[in-house]
C-alpha cells in the first residue's frame, strides 16, 4: 500500500503525539517517564474491540485496553460499494470513527471539558512496542490473544490476508498494537446494579451528550466503579455523523442527513439504556428487585409531539429526545498553561424536537423502541466524507410525503 492508515511505530517518545489526527480533541500519549516498561499481571476479558489486560507501570496497577484491527463492518466504515482498499478514503474515516479513536477523542474530550468523573479514569494512549508484544502473547498465551478480527471471528483477515497487514507504515512493518491506559477497578457483577446505579447512568449520559458524546453503548456491563468505562463506539463532535461545517461542499439535503443522523445517534443512547433495563428486569427483578428507571415512558420509546398547522391543515409531525450534542462548542479550547476549566452543565437541558413534516412514516420510526438499525450510508469523494444519497435507506429516511 502507497500509506499508512494506523499509527506508526515511534523511533522514541518524542515521536509520539496526540491522537488521532483530525478535527477535535485528541488524547495525550501515556507518560513512562523513561522506556516503556509494563509488567502483564493478569487477563481481564474481552469485548469485540479489544482485549483488556491489568498491568503494572512504575509501581501502580493499571487496565490497559488493547485494541484489534477489526473488520471494517465493525465500525462506522464507508459504504461496501465504495471500495476499501484505498489508504486515504480509509484513513478520512479511521481518524474519526474506529473504536480506538472512538475512544481516544471521548476520553480527551472529557478531560478538555473538565469532566473526566464521568467515565473511568483515563491516562493516555500508548502503542505496545515489539517486545512487550512478545511479551504479552508469550505471559498470557493461554487466552489465545488474536489482534486480527473479532470477539466472534478471531484471526478474520480481508480479503488479501490479516487485518493488520493491509495497511503496511513505511518501513513495511504492519502497524503496533494500540492501547489507552485506564484506571483499574474490578469489574462488577451485572445483578449487582440497583436502583441507584441506573439513575446515575441516566443522568451521566445527558451529561455527556452535551458534552457532545453519543453512541455512548449503554449497558450494565459498561459501569465499573460506578462509572462509564468503554467509549469504542462513541461518535464525538466535530465528527462527519454531527458536524457539517467539517464538509463544505455539502448539499441541503445532506446536511439535513446529516442532522437525521446525529438525532439518530442521540435518541438511541436513550433507547438502549431503556431496553437495559427492561433486560435487567427480566433477569434479576425476581431477585433483586424492579429497577423503575426510564428514560421514556414505559421503556416503549418517546411519544410524539403534534402540531396542527392550521394554515396547511395538516399535522406536523415531531418527535423529542433529550439533548441536542451539536450544542457542544468545540471550537472553544483552554489556552495552554491554563488547567482546564469545567464545562458548564445543565441538570435539564432544553429538548431537542426534530421535525418530521407531514413524513409519519419517519416520525413513528424514530418514535419506536429501537432506532438501531436506522441510519446513513456514507462516501468519500474529493477528499471529503458524504452522506450517500443514493442509499435507498437514506433516500428513505429523507422522503417527504
Amino acid at each position: 500500500m502507497s500509506g499508512s492508515v494506523f499509527p506508526g511505530w515511534p523511533r522514541s517518545s518524542d515521536d509520539l503525539v496526540p491522537l488521532p489526527n483530525c478535527d477535535g480533541p485528541k488524547l495525550e500519549p501515556f507518560d513512562f517517564h523513561g522506556p516503556q516498561k509494563i509488567e502483564f499481571l493478569e487477563y481481564i476479558g474481552e469485548g469485540l474491540h479489544a482485549h483488556v489486560v491489568k498491568v503494572q507501570i512504575r509501581n501502580r496497577i493499571y487496565a490497559v485496553k488493547l485494541f484489534r484491527f477489526c473488520f471494517d463492518d465493525d465500525w462506522l466504515s464507508p459504504d461496501y460499494d465504495m471500495g476499501r482498499k484505498d489508504w486515504e478514503m480509509m484513513r478520512a474515516f479511521y481518524e474519526y470513527a474506529e473504536p480506538f479513536n472512538c475512544e481516544c477523542r471521548a476520553f480527551a474530550r472529557l478531560k478538555e471539558a473538565g469532566h473526566e468523573d464521568l467515565a473511568i479514569g483515563c491516562f493516555g494512549y500508548l502503542l505496545l512496542d515489539e517486545e512487550h508484544e512478545r511479551k504479552l502473547l508469550t505471559q498470557l498465551h493461554d487466552h489465545r490473544i488474536e489482534f486480527n478480527g473479532s470477539i466472534n471471528c478471531p484471526g478474520g483477515n480481508h480479503d488479501e490476508g490479516p487485518i493488520r497487514e493491509r495497511f503496511l507504515g513505511p518501513d513495511g512493518r504492519p502497524p503496533p498494537i494500540r492501547g489507552i491506559v485506564k484506571e483499574y477497578a474490578p469489574p462488577g457483577e451485572e445483578h449487582e446494579f440497583r436502583q441507584a446505579d441506573a439513575e446515575k447512568m441516566l443522568a451521566d449520559v445527558k451529561k455527556l451528550q452535551q458534552l457532545g458524546i453519543t453512541c455512548i453503548d449503554v449497558a450494565a456491563r459498561q459501569v465499573i466503579g460506578g462509572r462509564i468505562s468503554d467509549f469504542s463506539t462513541a461518535v464525538t463532535t466535530p465528527h462527519f455523523a454531527t458536524t457539517p461545517e467539517l464538509n463544505p461542499h455539502l448539499t441541503p439535503d445532506m446536511r439535513r442527513a446529516v442532522e437525521l443522523q446525529t438525532f439518530i445517534h442521540a435518541k438511541e443512547d436513550y433507547l438502549e439504556f431503556d431496553s437495559m433495563i427492561r433486560v435487567w428486569n427480566r433477569e434479576h427483578a425476581k431477585e433483586h428487585g424492579v429497577i423503575t428507571t426510564s428514560a421514556f415512558p414505559g421503556h416503549k420509546g418517546a411519544p410524539g409531539l403534534c402540531r396542527y398547522d392550521f394554515r396547511r391543515k395538516v399535522a406536523q409531525k415531531r418527535v423529542y429526545t433529550f439533548v441536542d450534542p451539536r450544542l457542544y462548542d468545540w471550537k472553544v479550547r483552554p489556552r495552554k498553561g491554563v488547567k482546564n476549566r469545567r464545562r458548564p452543565l445543565r441538570a435539564k437541558p432544553p429538548l431537542w424536537i426534530y421535525r418530521c413534516g407531514e413524513n409519519e412514516g419517519l416520525a413513528n420510526s424514530l418514535m419506536s423502541a429501537s432506532t438501531k438499525f436506522m441510519g446513513i450510508e456514507w462516501e468519500y469523494r474529493d477528499g471529503r466524507i458524504f452522506p450517500r444519497m443514493s442509499d435507498p435507506d437514506t433516500i428513505a429516511l429523507l422522503a417527504r410525503n
